[in-house]
């Protein structure tokens, strides 16, 4: 009798740093969890080798954790990105007015403004995270072929999201490509599906980091101590900026520049800009700060940050269990759960990743 394995499957948005003699650098590898979806692809090495299903077995149950796709900057961001124009405007005035060089400022600085400028609304899914969770579905299907070859039904394919508009938005695209040409809908012979949501005061499998107090005290103590760590850097690429611009550019500044860079290389696919005022080396410094922050706020820098995550864990223990219990009770087709796809958050991904032990060979000492 062949063997059966229930497969677990999650999406992480961690992108490491890669260099290869000779090859351009691609500032798209350095965002952190602003990073695409296919940000990975772009990988010359095969520094990730996906596990391959023994002789013998077969897929049973495919379990998901995946954070939402792209998304706008959330409306407190876009006024950060406004006063950066304002600001921005007030050092090329005094420049201007005190008759200084202006060979070394970069054209696109002048006149320059937010993409989002006027803009009321922010962090919702965009276009570009609509086309990665639709893939993704697709690219899911094709890999577990045999889990999906069964008509659909809400009690064997399970998909759960946050209530966040674009975690649900995310789940539907998903949905949309892992179930396209399956329906009657449209020309694309789309099918409807269902997309469940708990309570964000009571969703202690998806946004467990909203539900825990300590956790919400411990983050809220630690910020400004992370803050500190990240200054020194901060600071020396400050005051680089400056010395390679002309430019009397402050602390605040640099750190907006470089969310500036983040957004336009994700969302615009726009690189020589922002990300063009910053050198490789400086990116990487960069980059840095935000893994730090990842490390400590919601990683291996301290166990609460993960072990919050014990009952999404739990849950897709008990998933799995109940899927090999079918299968090996020879239940009838279309009587247990074949999936459970979860559509959620870097704050839930990253801790979660943290709880199952992945990349901890890689983890630096506490900081806390």
């Amino acid at each position: 009798m062949a063997m059966r394995i229930a497969t677990f499957l999650v999406i992480l948005l961690s992108v490491f740093e890669h260099s290869a003699a000779g090859e351009l650098f691609n500032v798209r590898q350095h965002l952190s969890t602003v990073s695409r979806y296919g940000a990975v692809k772009e990988f010359a090495d095969s520094a990730f080798v996906p596990s391959k299903v023994p002789d013998g077995c077969s897929p049973i149950h495919l379990n998901l954790v995946a954070r939402h796709g792209t998304r706008s900057p959330t409306k407190k961001r876009m006024r950060e990105l406004d006063n950066l124009a304002t600001h921005l405007e007030s050092l090329l005035r005094d420049v201007k007015e005190q008759n200084l060089s202006l060979k070394k400022v970069p054209a696109w600085l002048w006149g320059w403004k937010s993409p989002w400028k006027g803009k009321v609304t922010g962090g919702e899914l965009t276009d570009v995270g609509e086309i990665e969770l639709y893939h993704l579905g697709i690219r899911i299907r094709e890999r577990f072929p045999d889990l999906f070859n069964e008509e659909y039904h809400p009690d064997v394919f399970t998909i759960k999201a946050t209530q966040v508009p674009r975690a649900s938005a995310s789940a539907v695209a998903f949905g949309m490509g892992l179930f396209s040409g399956r329906g009657s809908l449209g020309p694309g012979h789309q099918r409807a599906f269902a997309v469940t949501s708990e309570s964000r005061a009571s969703d202690i499998l998806l946004r467990f980091f909203d539900c825990c107090q300590n956790y919400k005290d411990f983050r809220k103590s630690q910020e400004p101590a992370v803050d500190e760590l990240k200054e020194p850097i901060f600071d020396e690429i400050t005051a680089t900026l400056r010395k390679r611009y002309g430019l009397n550019f402050t602390r605040q500044d640099a750190s907006s520049l470089w969310f500036l860079c983040k957004q336009e290389a994700s969302l615009l696919d726009i690189t020589d800009q922002a990300c063009g005022l910053f050198s490789p080396s400086e990116v990487a410094l960069l980059e840095w700060t935000d893994d730090l922050e990842l490390f400590i706020l919601k990683g291996y820098g301290k166990s609460l940050n993960y072990r919050m995550g014990v009952p999404l864990l739990k849950d897709v223990f008990e998933s799995m269990a109940q899927a090999i219990k079918a299968k090996e009770e020879n239940y009838a087709p279309g009587s247990y759960e074949k999936a459970r796809l979860r559509f959620a958050h870097a704050e839930t991904v990253v801790p979660f990743s943290c709880l199952l032990g992945l990349f901890l060979e890689q983890s630096g000492e506490c900081f806390c």
